[in-house]
């Protein structure tokens, strides 16, 4: 199969009007080989296509077909396939989802945001849904956290570094040592964020974040590929601290999900892991969500424009209002409108999107028709059991979810 592959190469240049296609390709796609070079374009198609046929069981006929479309720029897989696809590294359970350009998550326990920085540091697009019966199911904020970050990257030697995170905690005093791995990166933020709701602690918590263990700027990142880069590391947990101490006696606010969620977005982008890509979706009468990135520029009385710090990291997403009814004529112009002069104010007919993404039960238009009217009285769930006696109540629910950074009806 390889030797017929290469055989039948067919090597295409980056065309003229694509300026930026070499810069782009070099930046994001192209691996250092074991001599030290970065791959061209033919041997990123070999290695990718390679990697698919051993995924799929292709054919010899089916790979040829993706072998012309990729080399004559017709048809690609994934980004996230172009960097990790026929590497050792793609082949292990724990990394499968770097295989995809596009998440979404459901933001209803503390392993929900864990789960979108691990996404994040693979390379993965994080989307959250942010809606209220998600968020609810989150515990009230509790405990004072005062972190002190302790250590200098990189200084551990090498064979003495943690891997994986480890903390530990005597009596109202928590130690957290950052683990150097992609694994230990999120343990200890998600750690962080149980200390705030963790009922076992009786006072402030003292919490002592050490770095130490974590590998300098620049070193590889091996398996993944590229290089190190942990400068917005350090403030992380101390960004992070700042915005649950400000929820204590409550729940967060779907604003405050959001910012925790983008703390670690500003970490990762700021590691060259990629550039930022999220998507946060709030119910459509969420006001405070609708508007948290309105005037996020602000000029002082000398007349220099600055970003408001503490809604700063709001741009590693964008945000969409989530319609579970058809919206209006003049929502959907206010939205455009809005759009219009600041580049955000997404909404987003779920309804659409949902059946849109279940075409394989929908595929007459009566039939879309009849369960839009469903979904929008509330009775989709039991439109579709009535119908589909077929489908077990797991994979309903992963049906009437499929709205989840599904652009359809935007």
């Amino acid at each position: 199969m390889v030797r017929e592959l290469e055989r039948k190469r067919q090597s295409a240049k980056f065309p003229e009007t694509a300026p930026a296609a070499n810069p782009v390709f070099f930046r994001t796609y192209s691996r250092r080989t074991k001599a030290g070079l970065r791959e061209t374009w033919d041997e990123v198609c070999d290695r990718t296509l390679l990697g698919l046929v051993e995924l799929g069981k292709l054919t010899q006929e089916e790979a040829a077909i993706l072998d012309k479309m990729q080399r004559n720029l017709k048809a690609m897989p994934s980004g996230r396939w172009l960097w990790v696809g026929g590497t050792d590294w793609i082949t292990k359970p724990k990394n499968f989802s770097g295989a995809y350009n596009c998440t979404s998550t459901n933001l209803e326990d503390w392993s929900a945001f864990g789960l979108m920085m691990d996404l994040a540091m693979m390379g993965c697009g994080t989307g959250a849904v942010l809606e209220p019966q998600f968020i609810n199911q989150l515990p009230p904020i509790r405990n004072q956290l005062n972190v002190t970050v302790q250590g200098e990257i990189g200084s551990t030697p090498v064979q003495q570094r943690r891997e994986y995170t480890q903390t530990h905690i005597e009596g109202n005093n928590v130690t957290i040592h950052v683990g150097d791995s992609r694994e230990g990166w999120v343990e200890s933020y998600q750690a962080l964020l149980e200390l705030s709701t963790d009922e076992q602690f009786s006072a402030e918590v003292e919490v002592l974040v050490d770095i130490s263990d974590v590998r300098k700027a620049g070193e590889t990142l091996n398996g993944f590929g590229g290089v190190a880069n942990p400068v917005k590391l350090p403030g992380l947990y101390q960004r992070c601290a700042s915005i649950l101490n400000k929820a204590i006696g409550r729940q967060l606010s779907s604003v405050e999900c959001c910012l925790l969620i983008d703390q670690a977005a500003v970490t990762i982008v700021a590691g060259n892991i990629r550039r930022s890509a999220g998507m946060r979706q709030f119910i459509a009468d969420d006001e405070q969500g609708a508007t948290a990135k309105d005037n996020l520029w602000q000029q002082d009385e000398n007349g220099n424009w600055r970003i408001d710090p503490e809604r700063d990291a709001l741009r590693m997403a964008n945000h969409t209002r989530v319609f579970h009814r058809k919206p209006t004529l003049e929502e959907c112009l206010n939205a455009v409108r809005k759009q219009y002069y600041s580049g955000e104010g997404a909404i987003q007919w779920a309804g659409e999107a949902v059946a849109r993404s279940n075409i394989d039960l929908l595929p007459t238009q009566a039939l879309k028709v009849e369960f839009l009217q469903a979904y929008e009285q509330g009775t989709a769930k039991q439109w579709l059991e009535e119908r589909y006696s077929n489908l077990d109540a797991n994979e309903l629910e992963h049906r009437l979810a499929r709205y989840g950074l599904n652009p359809c009806g935007k």
